[in-house]
């Protein structure tokens, strides 16, 4: 399985929950792996096949602009680390079992309340030329 391959996984199991996708979404100078969007709450989610440590740093990024913010893991495990950084953090928490093929809600995020509006603005304006999955 790709990095490509997993986010689009990830992508199905949300839109089953209502939300509106989008892939590779620029943000402050990184891509943000997926944007997912319901009413008007925006999820910002970086998905990796193994280095959780890396997703931790890109998702500093995203605070600015995101109400909700998650990482998406595809291991055969979460490790006991990773679950606490994410409750310290009050990020959420997506597991892709590989052997099942299924995606799960391990930890639901809490709402960020650090997100700057004159960046978030930029930002937002910036997603009307990004389409839709």
């Amino acid at each position: 399985m790709t990095e490509q391959d997993f986010t689009i996984e990830i992508g199905r199991f949300l839109q089953k929950q209502n939300y509106r996708i989008r892939h590779e979404v620029p943000n402050m100078g990184q891509s943000l792996d997926i944007l997912a969007s319901r009413s008007r709450w925006v999820t910002a989610i970086e998905a990796k096949l193994e280095n959780w440590k890396r997703a931790l740093m890109q998702c500093r990024a995203h605070e600015l602009v995101a109400d909700y913010i998650c990482i998406a893991i595809a291991t055969k495990k979460v490790s006991e680390e990773l679950e606490i950084e994410i409750q310290q953090r009050g990020y959420g928490l997506i597991h892709f079992d590989r052997n099942d093929k299924k995606c799960n809600w391990t930890i639901r995020p809490r709402r960020n309340l650090k997100v700057w509006s004159a960046q978030r603005k930029l930002f937002s304006r910036n997603l009307r030329g990004i389409e839709y999955v």
